[in-house]
């Protein structure tokens, strides 16, 4: 007989299977509602193989991602997690065991694959993200977490950079097109150029305080990391774009360069750019995801693209088509 925590794993399993699927729609990403029922499929055998025992709770952090972040107790290991994706996704696995290895304010792991998808088996730290409205404040000790982990040499293949984020970049700017928004003239040149240039490190990729865990000691530790390989100075600015948005990036990303000094500051600049790019149109991609009305001018959407023409040194193009 199945017990209750059986019966709650279904039913984590089911409800994030649907909002991952009402949240993408037969939009930009539809391919993630298939990617999240092979992450579905693959969670019993995982539990299995792992020899994991009652399912405790979701550790999902409230969003629709394609990936489960499953709670479990575990005879070898006491309380875990277990991460499981719908796509191939080593670079995770690779770069944050040696990141540990190597003292970086990171989660330990104890075991992973990548057959027929991803997966990462973790202890479970007890602590909680920090509140966006931290962000801001988080910034200094951010960047000096983010340095030690530029300067750990990894030696094993990576993704590049510009391979793991160009789909992204340009799924969102069609929305931000499709909504009348004009982009500056070049943007696609600036990322050629800029995504791949100077010094290339190991990256986190997705820096946001949702892929901080701040632990009962209070320490911050880093998760989730997307593991490319690329310039440093990007982390600087995805980190400063995301936190700051068009009204405080450039100051987040001179508070970061203090952390960091020996980034180029000028290359941290035009990455910053780029990703004043990207949250303009993760902007209107979220419209329609939601469901929401875009046909009035939405002024962060705005100063976002006209902040990157500026930084990128692109011309700058002002006028919402009509």
């Amino acid at each position: 007989m199945r017990g209750a925590a059986d019966i709650a794993l279904d039913k984590v399993i089911r409800q994030h299977i649907a909002a991952v699927e009402r949240r993408v729609g037969n939009g930009a990403y539809a391919k993630e509602a298939a990617e999240i029922r092979r992450a579905a499929a693959l969670v019993s055998t995982l539990r299995n193989r792992l020899g994991l025992t009652t399912f405790r709770r979701t550790l999902n952090p409230g969003s629709s991602k394609p990936q489960f972040l499953l709670a479990f107790e575990s005879p070898e290991h006491g309380n875990v997690a277990l991460k499981v994706y719908g796509r191939r996704r080593p670079d995770e696995a690779v770069v944050q065991r040696i990141w540990y290895q190597a003292g970086v304010a990171t989660i330990e792991v104890l075991a992973s694959g990548n057959d027929p998808t991803s997966w990462l088996l973790m202890p479970e730290i007890p602590g909680q993200p920090p509140e966006p409205s931290e962000a801001v404040r988080l910034t200094p000790q951010v960047g000096q977490l983010v340095a030690d982990s530029h300067h750990v040499s990894i030696n094993q293949a990576t993704r590049s950079l510009r391979a793991g984020v160009v789909h992204h970049l340009h799924a969102v700017l069609q929305a931000a097109v499709a909504h009348r928004y004009m982009l500056p003239r070049g943007w696609e040149k600036a990322a050629n150029a800029y995504e791949s240039r100077g010094r290339i490190v190991a990256l986190h990729g997705d820096l946001t305080v949702k892929n901080l865990l701040r632990d009962r000691e209070g320490r911050l530790l880093m998760l989730d990391t997307c593991g490319y390989a690329g310039p440093p100075e990007f982390d600087a600015a995805r980190w400063s774009a995301r936190a700051g948005g068009s009204h405080h990036a450039v100051a987040l990303l001179a508070i970061w360069l203090q952390a960091e000094p020996d980034l180029d500051s000028g290359h941290a600049q035009r990455l910053l750019g780029l990703e004043m790019l990207m949250e303009a149109g993760v902007r209107e991609i979220v419209k329609d995801e939601r469901h929401e009305s875009w046909s009035e001018r939405d002024e962060e959407t705005m100063r976002c693209i006209d902040l990157a023409a500026e930084l990128l040194a692109c011309p700058k193009v002002t006028r919402w088509r009509s």
